[in-house]
């Protein structure tokens, strides 16, 4: 038998040797081991043997034929191969038993799975190109690959090879469970495929990729692939039917085909399956249709289960597929190698080119698959300016050209009116507010004369664009310029009672939330109070209006610390809706929002956690899981998670939230900002403070810049950092930040209020900290009586940590007196 270092020897002159002609081989193997007949005799049976340019399946085939023919008992636990014991069969094949393991002499603790070869009638001549190739294995290392640990043959003859233990998934239902988009899972198949290319590096081929050879599981909170059964991955079954190996459904043509060899294409054939599985829910059909064309013929009912497990909608996951995974599958699918990728490197760059917005080169001359990436890669200059201002103008055209129209006037001015709608309504403030907006606000400007202009004889349809417009202002935090056009077109709708009763009601539900948005808390107050005697008035079908203007005017009154009317209006207004309206009506939607944010921040996150559920459950496959209206549901739950004090809970997901919003938006986007306060938070109160430091900086400077001191955005992030101070050991700067907050605080917000009772808490124990625990005692109970005054003396979860501050201060208090 040969040592490690012939193992060696004989490995590196097995690579030169295949290297040469074979006319040249048999000359270099007698001059390289002359004078070791062994290791000469080793390296002919090997290059005999060498029918398959992998270098892996020979062998190993042969024991699948015996394997086909002999049948074995399953191992007992506590049988021993080597230093390793079997404690439970985990898996079974047609190429042997997987079995969990561990190490029986103790030289240290591990899980792995150990694969039993049927290979009781393995030739003795085998044994040696077994053990070689379990070495070639081994020299694999890459993240994406389980590890191969150690391989032998017992006294029976039984083939055993020892793997890292992966407890995972198949990729395709790791990503179904966790509802990832297709992007994500084009990313998780990227790290995947670079394992597969090391292999290949390595002069190994798998032959056998499918979704259950590639195992997903969460490493520090992120997805991480691990390839398994390199080289012993056929089982004898499928090695009868396919005699290249591999998985009906994933295999490549040529190793269904007798006698055809197969080389690094077949795995690009494989993962071009994959990728085909992980876009559309189904591996390839023979012939093989693109797969938005596959999901296009799906029953309707079956295309938004599997939009909704990729967080999209039919229509916008059919067209992520046409525009470039359509193009990318198909090439790496085509039946004929020569015809497909020629690599998997060149597979996974079309791969990466369509993750970062680039047409990927199987998609041949662009067109306009070219000018949407385009728009994609550059979506912050283009959303608010060119595309937008182009589709404006092409409206307000359009509705120029419907007026002049002598037949169907009033048709043509209404769907030109609601395409307007369409299109201002599908830019994402969040995208726009932090552009320039010169010239969105002209347009804007421009419209809205026009309308008074040009529709003067259609008031219904002019009161329509100004909505659009005001609406539109409001999103861009134009709120005196919104408030303008809202206030003009309730005297429009008060003009014409009879047909702009609609409008009218819908001017005041944009007023108040302009006015809420502008930090006019009374005058956005009057206005929902208003709008909802009006609804009301208006008859049952105008009931839901009055609804959602209650839950919108809640809110004002749980800003303004008036928590139990705010939270008996939210109530009332979300269990009206809710029986009014479906269950996927936005109202109902935002309604049930709003109430979760009240029942959490008052101490109920379990009922709160709910409803965002729900709420994010409705959104997904409504909008995708990256839609504005779903990315804030799902911050309200990670901010519902801190309130619980699941701060380890809430980490994850609020880094995955910051990092999309980076991704959509820009870095210096404020929900981008204001979500690394949030993880500021969570990282501090599991006493990571020093990484939460920067977080709280960088949002607390954001929000004054943008807003002003005085905000209370500016206000709530300014206290953060003041507590975060603390925590880092600063008590001197904390307790001067905590005072100047209170000014702030008791000027803008008024003493009886929440913020106020917590920078009161803040200052207690930033005084508290530098020893002077009478004046903290007095902070800590005028804390407690605002706390009181606001949420009442029975909402323990609320008044939980001021009480905490309280004790803590108390007790200091009397250490203090006794020590006198």
């Amino acid at each position: 038998m040969l040592n490690a270092d012939a193992w060696q020897r004989l490995s590196e002159l097995f690579h030169r040797a295949t290297q040469l002609p074979e006319s040249e081989r048999i000359g270099f193997i007698h001059s390289q081991t002359g004078d070791d007949p062994e290791l000469q005799r080793e390296l002919l049976a090997l290059l005999a043997a060498d029918t398959d340019p992998t270098r892996l399946h020979g062998p190993l085939r042969e024991a699948v034929k015996v394997a086909a023919r002999a049948s074995e008992a399953e191992v007992m636990p506590g049988t021993r191969f080597g230093p390793w014991a079997v404690e439970r069969m985990i898996g079974s094949g047609g190429m042997g038993r997987v079995y969990l393991a561990r190490r029986a002499d103790g030289a240290y603790e591990r899980q792995v799975a150990l694969k039993l070869v049927r290979a009781t009638a393995l030739d003795q001549r085998r044994h040696p190109h077994f053990e070689y190739e379990c070495r070639l294995l081994a020299q694999m290392q890459h993240p994406a690959i389980a590890q191969i640990h150690d391989a032998g043959i017992d006294d029976d003859g039984r083939a055993w090879l020892v793997m890292e233990y992966i407890h995972g998934q198949p990729i395709s239902a790791w990503c179904d469970q966790n509802l990832l988009g297709l992007r994500q899972r084009v990313e998780l198949l990227v790290k995947a495929g670079e394992g597969v290319q090391h292999a290949h590096q390595k002069g190994v081929i798998h032959r056998d990729l499918k979704p259950g050879n590639i195992l997903v599981a969460a490493v520090d909170g992120q997805p991480l692939p691990k390839i398994i059964d390199f080289g012993i991955a056929m089982d004898a079954a499928a090695a009868e039917q396919a005699p290249g190996g591999g998985t009906p459904g994933y295999m490549s043509p040529e190793q269904a085909r007798p006698g055809n060899e197969t080389d690094a294409r077949s795995d690009v054939y494989s993962l071009g399956a994959l990728l085909y599985e992980l876009a559309c829910g189904a591996a390839p059909d023979d012939p093989v249709v693109p797969p938005s064309r596959h999901l296009q013929a799906q029953p309707l009912p079956r295309q938004r289960e599997l939009a909704a497990l990729r967080g999209s909608t039919p229509a916008r996951l059919r067209r992520a597929l046409r525009d470039g995974i359509d193009a990318i599958a198909l090439k790496a699918l085509q039946p004929e190698r020569a015809a497909r990728y020629a690599s998997v490197s060149s597979l996974l760059d079309d791969l990466r080119r369509w993750l970062a917005h680039y047409p990927p080169h199987a998609a041949g001359q662009v067109g306009w698959l070219g000018v949407r990436t385009f728009v994609r890669r550059n979506r912050l200059a283009v959303a608010a300016a060119s595309a937008v201002v182009v589709a404006l103008v092409a409206g307000l055209a359009a509705t120029t050209w419907s007026l002049r129209e002598a037949r169907q006037e009033a048709a043509r001015a209404r769907v030109t009116s609601e395409f307007l709608a369409s299109v201002l309504d599908s830019v994402d403030p969040a995208v726009s507010q932090d552009l320039d907006k010169t010239l969105m606000l002209r347009v804007l400007d421009d419209a809205s004369q026009r309308a008074a202009r040009e529709l003067a004889a259609y008031p219904d349809i002019r009161a329509d664009v100004e909505l659009i417009v005001a609406v539109n202002q409001a999103n861009l935090e134009e709120y005196d310029r919104a408030i303008a056009h809202l206030q003009s077109i309730r005297a429009l709708a008060a003009a014409h009672p009879d047909r702009l009763e609609f409008q009218g009601l819908r001017a005041m539900q944009v007023l108040g939330h302009a006015y809420l948005s502008s930090d006019q808390l009374k005058l956005a107050d009057a206005t929902f109070a208003e709008g909802i005697v009006r609804a009301q008035r208006a008859g049952a079908a105008h009931r839901w209006m009055a609804l959602d203007m209650q839950s919108r005017r809640a809110w004002v009154l749980f800003v303004q610390g008036r928590v139990d009317e705010a939270m008996r209006l939210a109530r009332e207004a979300f269990d009206g809706l809710s029986r009014q309206l479906p269950a996927d009506d936005q109202a109902r939607l935002d309604a049930a929002k709003r109430y979760a944010e009240i029942l959490a921040t008052s101490g109920d996150q379990a009922r709160a956690m709910e409803l965002l559920a729900e709420v994010i459950r409705h959104q997904t496959v409504l909008h995708g899981r990256e839609h504005p209206l779903t990315l804030s549901a799902r911050r309200d739950l990670a901010v519902a998670r801190l309130q619980k004090r699941d701060f380890a809970g809430a980490e994850p997901e609020l880094r995955q939230l910051a990092a999309t919003y980076a991704r959509l938006y820009g870095a210096d986007n404020g929900l981008a900002v204001n979500t690394l306060g949030m993880l500021g938070s969570a990282l501090r109160e599991q006493g990571k403070v020093k990484e939460a430091g920067p977080y709280y900086r960088a949002t607390m400077e954001w929000n004054a810049t943008r807003y002003g001191a005085d905000s209370f955005s500016a206000v709530i992030t300014r206290h953060n950092h003041a507590n975060w101070l603390l925590a880092d050991g600063q008590a001197v700067a904390s307790e001067q930040e905590q005072r100047a907050l209170l000014e702030i605080a008791d000027r803008t917000l008024g003493r009886d209020h929440h913020v106020t009772a917590e920078i009161l808490r803040g200052l207690a124990e930033a005084v508290l900290a530098q020893g002077r625990a009478d004046e903290a005692l007095r902070h800590a109970n005028e804390s407690l009586r605002v706390m009181r005054q606001v949420y009442g003396d029975k909402n323990e979860a609320v008044l939980r940590d001021v009480r905490d501050t309280l004790a803590k201060v108390e007790a200091a208090a009397q250490a203090k007196t006794g020590a006198r």
